[in-house]
């Protein structure tokens, strides 16, 4: 009376579908009740029999899985972060064959599922990643778009992990193309989608870029959007975030979603776009042939007692070596990668300026790695060689400025003291001028302590710059401004945004006031009344 399925097979991890087949069990019912069971035992074994049982329900019974569908949902998902690695597989599997077979039945365990299987992302074990993008695929084929929008924004957008991030985006593409634009544009967490956008395409990560733009592509013909985004960024900077984003489509040139490094092998490598912030993306692909032929045809000069230069073939040996460490899975080779790189700038700069940005995109994420040695080491290595290679780092500024202001709200003194240094280094040695762009439009975007950082190097770099250029100023920084003035409140908070702003705020302010004079208060004529009256109150306040 109480049989289990009367085909019982051990689930096989290199089978396509998880095994050879599931048969109908005689009692589904006690079948569920001992699935549960077996989930709670200690021994592995046991929750493999348990594993196995849901995916026979799923596949033959869902209708009795309905019944307890929190608590089976609860009790996979609990597995998934299992010790060995079988177990974990199986559940993960498991969780796409629960999507699969529930749908939409499925959508109150999204949240929570979405983040399990994201962290799964950046774990070492390249099956474990595999079996975890299949599923998110498989929750975002048969799950609400509505659901899985938010919950994968909220689980790996912020993610420190670049792999996270990347297959973050790819999914978020999936379920974009899903939605009509007038639902994305019109809901209640309209901003939180638009920031996402703007952050996905300024990532580190250049296959993040892409699915960033592919997704900016989808929306930005709506009627909506561009009053929209002016909302959250001014429209001058909309433009030409419009405009860059299209050229940079227009040669990506794909209909399907793709892989952004299996399918566009000789494809631009865009630098990031933030908000408020044009950025000219620079095709590395291109550079680089150019480069090899430029080596090649270069004439030999007469022997001297130097160093001759290194041959094409030999650097692009060079650049794949470093590549490869500093995108490696194992720590240590991720620390040898950020050493070699800094020998490199201190002995073969040459090689470091001419694939800057092919270089930077491989060591941008090593400066927010999950691992908080290499995250340290990678901005403490940073720091020095900011110095070296100096004006070089103009067309990496934007992804660079963005990662490093990312840790400024670390709770780890060492990653939180060498951003500051870097943030202090790259004022220091580059030309203020490139610098304001990225530090302007990262104020948005950042809350508490990393705010008020920014903030207050902002206002040093406006004294540096607006003598010879106010035109930037008056472009980048004013909208920062008024977006403080019309937002803040007397107590010197921004709604959900922690900490307190009123000294930095104060500090930009009477800076701008200090080097524009009265035409300051001329800009400020068309902002709101609060604004305005905010703006009196600093200023009449000295």
């Amino acid at each position: 009376a109480f049989s289990l399925p009367a085909t019982f097979l051990e689930w096989d991890s290199d089978s396509e579908n998880g095994g050879p087949g599931l048969a109908p069990m005689s009692h589904p019912e006690q079948g569920l009740l001992e699935a549960l069971k077996w989930l709670s035992h200690k021994d592995w074994e046991q929750k493999e029999k348990g594993l196995v049982s849901v995916r026979c329900l799923a596949s033959c019974h869902p209708e009795v899985l309905c019944s307890r569908l929190h608590d089976v949902s609860i009790a996979v998902t609990r597995e998934v972060s299992n010790l060995r690695s079988k177990v974990s597989r199986h559940a993960i599997k498991t969780l796409g064959d629960l999507f699969k077979a529930l749908r939409r039945n499925m959508d109150q365990e999204v949240e929570e599922i979405t983040r399990v299987l994201l962290h799964k992302i950046g774990d070492s074990n390249d099956f474990i990643r595999e079996e975890s993008d299949k599923s998110l695929g498989v929750m975002v084929e048969y799950g609400s778009p509505s659901k899985v929008l938010p919950a994968l924004i909220a689980g790996g957008v912020s993610h420190r992990n670049s792999a996270v991030r990347r297959c973050t985006a790819k999914h978020l593409l999936a379920v974009v193309g899903q939605l009509a634009p007038d639902k994305l544009l019109s809901g209640p967490s309209t901003d939180v989608f638009l920031r996402t956008l703007v952050k996905l395409i300024q990532d580190g990560q250049q296959d993040t870029r892409f699915y960033g733009r592919r997704m900016f592509s989808l929306v930005m013909a709506h009627p909506k959007f561009e009053q929209q985004m002016e909302r959250l960024i001014p429209s001058h900077d909309l433009r030409e975030l419009i405009t860059t984003v299209k050229q940079k489509e227009a040669s990506d040139n794909v209909s399907d979603v793709p892989s952004a490094k299996s399918q566009r092998p000789l494809q631009k490598s865009g630098v990031a776009v933030s908000a408020g912030v044009r950025v000219q993306e620079t095709p590395e692909s291109e550079q680089s042939v150019t480069r090899t032929a430029e080596m090649d045809s270069e004439p030999q000069e007469s022997p001297v007692p130097r160093r001759q230069p290194v041959r094409a073939a030999e650097v692009t040996e060079q650049l794949k070596e470093l590549t490869k460490l500093l995108t490696a899975k194992e720590y240590q080779n991720k620390m040898d990668g950020v050493t070699l790189l800094l020998e490199h700038c201190r002995n073969n700069l040459k090689f470091v300026t001419s694939n800057i940005t092919q270089i930077f995109d491989a060591f941008n994420p090593r400066m927010q790695d999950a691992n908080k040695k290499v995250n340290q080491y990678a901005l403490e290595s940073a720091a020095v060689m900011v110095p070296i290679l100096k004006d070089s780092l103009h067309h990496t500024l934007v992804p660079m400025v963005t990662v490093i202001t990312d840790n400024l709200n670390s709770k780890h003194a060492g990653i939180y003291t060498a951003a500051v240094r870097v943030l202090d280094t790259l004022i220091s040695s580059i030309d203020n001028l490139w610098l304001l762009q990225p530090f302007a439009g990262r104020v948005r975007f950042l809350s508490g302590r990393a705010m008020n950082d920014v903030t207050e190097r902002l206002s040093g770099l406006v004294s540096a710059v607006y003598p010879r250029k106010p035109q930037a100023v008056e472009r980048h920084v004013l909208p920062v401004l008024w977006y403080f003035l019309s937002n803040i409140t007397g107590n010197g908070v921004l709604p959900g945004r922690n900490g307190n702003f009123k000294e930095v705020v104060t500090k930009l302010t009477r800076t701008l006031h200090r080097v524009m004079g009265p035409s300051l208060e001329e800009y400020a004529s068309g902002q709101s009344q609060y604004a305005l009256k905010m703006l009196a109150d600093i200023l009449g306040s000295k």
